[in-house]
């Protein structure tokens, strides 16, 4: 690290004001010690004589970067010492000016000017910022900084308090009003009444002008707030008096009146008052007098009236929306935004409310008129919404589209409600919902993508949820096979009585949401969908629309033969041709995300196929083979890779289930024709070794995994893949030396990461695509042998007729060891040893169980003393695990052993397996090998609390029942009281076994 340069000398005031003394070579040595008590510039330690490095942080105090270090220090002290001084002094002539404020304020007659633009008075902590002198902080928030003590603040501003006690008085006015009205109207006739309310009326309306152009704005507003509840106390006086005969008129509808009386009182004042109450007052009286009119009439009318009101506000907002470079009252925009939005949605919601019980119960053929008013009405709301929407007078512009598309949909399906039955009703709501959706992606219109994007969505949801009241339908329709897997081969929907078809609407809903999606996913991009200057960004719908699409379309097929009621063979015939279908799109298209999904697809309807054709005999012998057909050919000349190992594995397992069916077939028990299942997989197993075995040398290495990156077959032999070697035994060019020399390399799963199409395969023939099924095949192999496994537990070990059929799955475990023992034949599968190993002891045992053998250790014992020699042998090599050494021959001894304790008796085999394992446990902590310690101790735990447990019940039985919870009780306090001791303990046990190999 370079030191940076010096400070001038001379010329900077810095470096003037702290060089160090004369001839002192180190001024955190010299100078600093001089001048005052230096401390640490990192860590701030004091220090207390000249130091190479500081005590503390060990930071270098020597040297040219020091030396600047300490002038910049003492600088910055001046500045601060500085800027204390510059501090005390504005606030000395702050307050003078504050002073001179006052004097003149009390010679203008008390007055309070007002305050510069910017200008702040200062509060008790708190920054003072102004327009005198530059503008800066004056001090800190805890009195630091040399701010003297400002001027004391309240808690309200003058503006507040004079809005508090204006608003107060205009309550106690209005309260006064009102008691004098009700309460003490009966002392005046009704001339005087007439006369009282009339002239106070216009004395309190008269007013506010005056004082408005005196200035006192506030004052004025007051008033006249209290002239308009005086006005509406003149309403209730009217027909209180019966003026005109207004006692005959219904209370709705003379409440309408007078809010009509109000409004456009309160408008024509706006006009000869400039204040910002009248008009805002007046746009809020103006939403009542139609809707309480029309409360009386039936519930069309209200919703009418809901619908006029929000589309004159509606019309108010775009009036306010076109003068919008013309000067505007304050409020009143807001007043309307807020106006609409509430009579907007009460009559959307008034009008839905009004459609539910025909929803509920169905529309009568001759309600057809009725049906259209209440169709019409919410389409005049949505269409008043989408117009405010589209020209942006409101704020939140998409949730008011979403809704206007909710609303219109609704509003086009009302009128057909009554023409169909009640079980059709979804269908109608769907073509409604799609209609909307439709024409909020037409290109045609505004270009208002948001506005655009949220009616089509909503319109797209409300076609999605009418699927909804058939979903225990469609539910059961799909897990109906999979519930009756117990009972195949019983004939046509054999699957139990009470069969009930799925409704045929539904299944037309998915077709139609099917053709939809499909339309927008053909389509592409959405010109009105798409932002301006994004190109492509509508591309992003054609992906969920696909899907959507796919998804639809896959389900309402499944369920076209049990909605039509078509017979077995048909509706099995139909799954797989839709299998059909689907596999072979997912293996001619090249785009990595699109065959995934459609291969996801394929293999969803192949198993619902397998699964429904598992009623008959014959179709499911002819299900299993033709989709076995159909899948090896995907495996073989699908274009991605994912579906071709894919489809590798399920013609694996679809092979598989059909040798168990032949087994079936020919009277077999499961347990036996789970064999056949054995027999594919290791075909399986063996198929993935030799696909993956290079053609040519050996191959030094192992590959990464099953699916690595495979072998590359050159120009002119096989080379490894990763870490391995070429063909003539020398490690392996690295990619750009084979390209250079024309070898092909294996293509990419995809051209990029966003699912484009996949890299033609330069010169890969039949044996390159054979390599790459290895993984699919291997999965398989462990599918079809879990499979197996599963079918010889069940049918073996489940109680039934007979005793347990123990030698088959002792057979079948040893089949499973020989499979895995062969799998880890392959440099990159040597751990499947492990299990395979597991396997054959447990084939063993089971064996020596089945046959009734009471002295297991003859059989047992000389194994485990070959496997332990195995082991030494083994361990002269080095320094190796002893799990690796004495694990498998110990445990192959001491397990069967502890099982045949726990399920027999005598004394004779216990004592002995007691003292061996305790020799092992010694042998392991004396020679510091865990896997001896770990077995023996365990071992010898299940002995003696397997020889001790007698004599532990009888004492828990002869003992009175509170000694037991005593003594827990007891331990719990020794263990919680000595818990730290005993939790170093037990680290200290862990660390200690840890250690050992």
């Amino acid at each position: 690290m370079e030191p940076a340069d010096p400070l001038p000398d001379a010329a900077d005031p810095l470096s003037a004001s702290a060089d160090p003394l004369p001839g002192s070579a180190d001024p955190l040595s010299d100078a600093a010690f001089l001048s005052g008590e230096p401390r640490c510039p990192e860590c701030g330690v004091r220090l207390t004589a000249p130091q190479e490095r500081c005590p503390r942080c060990a930071l270098p105090l020597s040297g040219p970067l020091a030396a600047e270090l300490w002038r910049l220090d003492q600088a910055l002290a001046e500045l601060g010492a500085r800027r204390s001084e510059l501090l005390v002094r504005r606030s000395r002539l702050l307050r003078m000016l504050r002073a001179e404020g006052a004097r003149q304020s009390a010679q203008a007659g008390g007055s309070t000017p007002e305050a510069a633009p910017g200008a702040r008075r200062a509060e008790p902590g708190r920054e003072v910022r102004g327009p005198v002198g530059t503008g800066r902080t004056g001090g800190g928030r805890n009195g630091t900084g040399g701010v003297g003590p400002a001027r004391p603040g309240g808690d309200f501003s003058p503006k507040a308090v004079q809005n508090l006690l204006l608003a107060l008085g205009g309550l106690l006015l209005a309260v006064a009003a009102v008691v004098f009205t009700a309460v003490s109207w009966g002392h005046l006739g009704i001339g005087g009444r007439a006369a009282v309310l009339a002239g106070f009326t216009a004395v309190i309306l008269a007013v506010p002008r005056a004082l408005a152009g005196r200035g006192l704005t506030a004052t004025a507003e007051t008033v006249a707030a209290l002239g308009v509840v005086l006005l509406l106390l003149d309403g209730y006086a009217v027909r209180q008096a019966d003026l005109a005969g207004t006692a005959t008129l219904a209370g709705n509808v003379y409440a309408g009146g007078v809010f009509a009386v109000v409004a456009l009182a309160m408008a024509a004042y706006s006009r000869a008052v400039p204040l910002r109450l009248p008009l805002p007052a007046a746009v809020l009286f103006a939403q009542f007098p139609l809707v309480l009119v029309a409360a009386e009439l039936p519930a069309p009318w209200v919703t009418a009236a809901f619908a006029a009101t929000a589309a004159a506000d509606a019309a108010l907002l775009l009036f306010l929306k076109h003068r919008s470079a013309a000067p505007i009252r304050p409020g009143i925009r807001r007043t309307a935004a807020f106006s609409f939005g509430t009579v907007w949605t009460l009559g959307v919601l008034y009008g839905a409310a009004d459609s539910a019980p025909g929803l509920v119960w169905g529309f009568s053929s001759g309600d057809r008129l009725g049906a259209a008013i209440r169709g019409a009405l919410p389409a005049v709301l949505a269409l008043t919404g989408i117009t405010v929407a589209l020209r942006r007078a409101v704020g939140r512009v998409t949730g008011l589209a979403a809704a206007s598309a909710f609303a219109l949909a609704a509003g086009l399906a009302a009128p057909f409600l009554p023409l169909v039955p009640s079980g059709w009703h979804a269908l109608v709501y769907a073509v409604a919902g799609l209609a909307v959706a439709a024409v909020a992606l037409c290109p045609v219109g505004p270009d208002e993508p948001g506005i655009r994007s949220a009616a089509a969505v909503t319109g797209g949801s409300l076609a999605v949820l009418t699927v909804l009241p058939f979903h225990a339908d469609i539910a059961r329709a799909l897990t109906e096979p999979f519930a009756r897997l117990d009972q195949i081969w019983s004939g046509p929907h054999g699957y139990g009585e009470g069969w009930s078809p799925v409704p045929l609407t539904p299944v037309v809903v998915l077709a139609l949401l099917a053709a939809a999606s499909a339309a927008l996913a053909v389509r592409g991009r959405v010109p009105a969908v798409s932002a301006p200057g994004a190109a492509g960004s509508g591309r992003g719908l054609r992906r969920p629309a696909g899907v959507a699409a796919l998804l639809s379309g896959t389900i309402g097929t499944v369920l076209v033969p049990d909605a039509l009621g078509w017979t077995h063979p048909a509706a099995v015939a139909t799954l797989l041709a839709l299998a059909a279908a689907l596999t072979a799109g997912a293996a001619l298209t090249g785009r990595r995300w699109r065959a995934e999904t459609l291969a996801t697809a394929a293999a969803a309807v192949t198993l619902w196929a397998a699964v429904t054709a598992l009623a008959e005999r014959t179709a499911t012998h002819a299900a299993l083979v033709c989709l076995l057909l159909v899948w090896a050919a995907a495996a073989l000349l699908a274009r991605t890779r994912a579906v071709r190992l894919l489809g590798a594995g399920l013609a694996v397992v679809l092979a598989g289930g059909e040798v168990l069916a032949v087994g079936v077939s020919l009277g077999w028990p499961a347990r036996y024709a789970a064999f056949g299942l054995f027999a594919v997989a290791g075909l399986a197993a063996a198929a993935a070794g030799l696909v993956r075995r290079p053609y040519g040398p050996a191959v030094r290495g192992s590959a990464t995994g099953p699916a690595g990156s495979g072998d590359r077959e050159g120009a002119g032999g096989s080379r490894a893949s990763g870490t391995g070697h070429d063909g003539k035994g020398g490690p392996e060019e690295p990619p750009a030396g084979r390209e250079k020399r024309g070898g092909p390399e294996e293509p990419s799963a995809g051209r990029d990461g966003k699912g484009g199409p996949e890299e033609p395969s330069a010169g890969r023939g039949m044996r390159g695509r054979l390599r790459e099924l290895s993984a699919g095949l291997e999965a398989a192999g462990y599918c079809l042998t879990a499979w197996g496994l599963a079918l010889v537990v069940h049918d073996s070990l489940v109680p039934g007729p007979g005793v347990a059929h123990l030698p088959t799955l002792s057979l079948a475990c040893a089949v499973v060891g020989v499979l895995l023992a062969g799998t880890a034949l392959r440099p990159d599968r040597r751990p499947a040893a492990y299990a395979g190993t597991g396997f054959l002891l447990a084939a063993a045992w089971l064996r020596l169980l089945a046959s009734d053998i009471t002295v297991v250790e003859a059989y047992t014992v000389p194994f485990s003393l070959v496997l332990l020699a195995f082991g030494l042998l083994r361990a002269r090599g080095g320094r190796v695990s002893s799990w690796s050494v004495y694990g498998s021959g110990l445990a192959s001894g001491l397990l069967p052993s502890t099982i045949a304790v726990l399920t027999g008796d005598g004394g004779l085999r216990p004592l002995l397996l007691g003292g061996f394992s305790l020799a092992v446990l010694l042998a392991g902590a004396r020679f510091r090998l865990q896997a001896p310690a770990v077995l023996g101790g365990l071992t010898l735990a299940v002995v003696a609390l397997h020889e001790l447990a007698p004599w532990i019940a009888q004492a828990v039985a002869a003992v009175p029942r509170w000694v037991p919870m005593a003594l827990g009780g007891l331990l719990l306090v020794v263990v919680g009281a000595t818990y730290e001791a005993r939790l170093r303990e037990v680290r200290r046990l862990r660390e200690a076994v840890g250690r050992m190999r």
